[in-house]
């Protein structure tokens, strides 16, 4: 017992067994050997249990603290778990994984054990082992702090056996889709890992089953391909075609703009740039030398001439073709960043590819970039009207270039459907795009007309078309650009329910492997449909003729059993699937719009009318 001063009552607290059991006055001997009461009653003195149940928990170690909040936080993640209440992606904010607690009271009284042991992890002395295992934060049941105990980060690296299976699922089942990269049947994981080391991961990435992991590995994919790109004082052409491959298949599969709730403007910026720098003519001799004199190092000739075989040679074309494709799509679905621009020597490239049979894939690519290089042109004569328009006084003179531009590429299109080999007219993207870039180009050519009615006749004129010969046929003016107007919005109708139903066809296994460019050419198929059973108002115009044709909600319905069908194929499980997010959102649309459509009476009368006519 602790020594105390000679006749002084012990302080409060720190009386001895008996003393304390009998309530009586506990006073220490001189020599220190216990107390006077005890040792007159020839008792045994020893301190009481509250003194040595705090003597004991002073001396309990960290360590033990440590694992009893372990096996607590344990405890509880797996009675989450087993409830269904952690789901989704462990990091994303946007999509919480535990519910609020007015909709789910099991999920908020299970959360009561963690703050317990947020309790005891903030009683008494913290030591430098409890930072380092629960860090300066706080714990508690928000949805950012129970997903990383939830969900550990999945292995970034993936056996031989499964790089092999990954590899040919996206072989078979996503590179027909867009195939800017030619990876033929008797290349196997270890080889491209070995060479390709960034493709690999990107295909990895795309290809993984849940979104959880899709989203911890394109982290690191994103946060390695910036590394790559600026982290390094130099780069082969080698490892610059790696890096774009890995970025084009990123954003082509990833769903990145779905997981991450953000724009794949930036990633296509990047590869835009690689691009550039793969496809970049050098100057003459003399300009290269003088060049060098500013820009030490910099060698231009060596960014075309690195690749001295065919394969490489054509390997470039792929992908710089693929680039342009790509982001081509991601400009018109965004809005914010250009498109790689064309340059003769992607002409060059592109009559290479077509050429070459030695690839199966080469002709449907290169279908892909014609097509889309023509939806391109239609949206830059557009935009270049735009731009006049605010120049020059509204005539008919400076539309006439724009719609003569844009019937030559009506011309194009049709030229290239008749060109087509029977092969490729059994292809149903092939047919998907070609229906989409005559919606650009239908679109395109409605905006100019809409600029200046006026030109309509005199553009008949020149062109042979029926319209009114004489100088004063105004009335008659109006009234043919009013036809040419509804003539081009029908022939968006038409492509829109075309290009929507050839894609939707698709069996589950194969919607299930589409790009980014199917995607979106769906979305503007919606988005343009829209616009024209809403807001598009011209004479005459119908928009419930429209509606008995193609109906947004009904197109988002199809959409919607669609992706349900694709996620069970896919075997997504819970609800953080790509399809499943995309489907539960298009089903909440849909919901919406009949609510709004059972309010508004002519709405209510359209559906009457669709239901009888069936």
């Amino acid at each position: 017992m602790e020594r105390r001063g000679p006749s002084h009552s012990g302080p409060y607290g720190l009386a001895c067994t008996s003393c304390f059991k009998s309530k009586s006055k506990c006073v220490a001997r001189p020599d220190g050997d216990g107390c006077q009461r005890c040792h007159r009653l020839h008792k045994q003195c020893g301190p009481s249990d509250a003194l040595r149940r705090r003597t004991l928990d002073k001396k309990q170690s960290s360590a033990a603290r440590i694992a009893e909040l372990e096996s607590k936080l344990g405890a509880l993640i797996s009675q989450l778990q087993s409830r269904n209440v952690i789901s989704g992606d462990a990091t994303q904010r946007q999509s919480p994984v535990l519910p609020e607690a007015s909709s789910q009271p099991a999920g908020a009284n299970s959360a009561q054990p963690l703050s317990a042991a947020e309790g005891e992890a903030q009683d008494g002395d913290h030591t430098e082992d409890d930072d380092v295992n629960f860090g300066s934060g706080h714990w508690s049941a928000s949805p950012q702090a129970v997903p990383t105990s939830a969900r550990p980060e999945p292995q970034l690296e993936v056996s031989e056996a499964e790089g092999e299976t990954l590899l040919g699922t996206f072989r078979s089942c996503m590179l027909p889709h867009f195939a800017f990269v030619y990876l033929p049947a008797h290349l196997s994981a270890h080889q491209l890992r070995r060479d390709r080391p960034f493709l690999f991961r990107a295909i990895v990435c795309t290809v993984s089953p849940s979104a959880w992991e899709k989203l911890a590995r394109g982290r690191a994919l994103k946060m390695a391909i910036a590394e790559g790109m600026l982290g390094r004082e130099s780069q082969t052409s080698t490892g610059r075609m790696d890096l774009l491959l890995a970025l084009l298949t990123y954003i082509s599969w990833s769903w990145d703009h779905v997981l991450n709730h953000g724009s794949l403007s930036r990633l296509t910026l990047q590869a835009i740039s690689l691009a550039s720098e793969m496809r970049l003519e050098p100057p003459a001799p003399p300009d290269a030398r003088m060049m060098a004199l500013f820009t030490p190092g910099f060698d231009p000739q060596s960014e075309t001439t690195g690749a001295g075989t065919r394969h490489d040679f054509l390997e470039r074309q792929r992908a710089v073709l693929g680039c342009f494709v790509l982001s081509s799509a991601v400009s018109a679905y965004y809005g914010q960043v250009d498109a790689l621009r064309w340059t003769q020597q992607m002409e060059d490239g592109l009559a290479a590819i077509s050429s070459n049979h030695d690839c199966p894939t080469d002709a449907v690519l290169t279908m892909q970039v014609r097509l889309q290089l023509l939806a391109q042109k239609s949206v830059q004569v557009h935009q270049q009207q735009q731009l006049e328009q605010g120049q020059v006084v509204a005539s008919e003179m400076p539309t006439l270039p724009a719609l003569m531009a844009l019937t030559t590429q009506q011309g194009q299109l049709q030229d290239i459907q008749m060109a087509l080999a029977p092969a490729l007219r059994q292809q149903a993207l092939i047919r998907v795009h070609i229906h989409a870039t005559e919606l650009c180009v239908s679109e395109a050519t409605h905006a100019v007309n809409s600029m200046v009615p006026l030109m309509v006749s005199q553009f008949a004129r020149m062109t042979g078309g029926s319209g009114p010969m004489n100088a004063g046929g105004g009335a008659a003016s109006s009234t043919s650009s009013r036809q040419e107007r509804l003539q081009c919005l029908w022939q968006c109708v038409r492509a829109i329910q075309a290009c929507t139903s050839a894609l939707l066809a698709l069996p589950p296994s194969e919607f299930r492997g589409i790009s980014f460019l199917q995607w979106a050419q769906l979305a503007r198929c919606a988005v343009a449909l829209n616009r024209l059973t809403t807001t598009v108002v011209i004479p005459t115009w119908d928009h419930a003729a429209v509606r008995a044709i193609i109906d947004v909600p009904e197109l988002l319905d199809r959409v919607a059993g669609k992706l349900e069908l694709v996620a069970q194929q896919a075997g997504e499980q819970g609800c953080d699937g790509v399809f499943t997010r995309l489907a539960r959102t298009m089903r909440e649309f849909c919901a919406d719009a009949s609510g709004r459509a059972a309010e508004d009476p002519r709405l209510a009368e359209h559906s009457e009318a669709r239901i009888s006519r069936r």
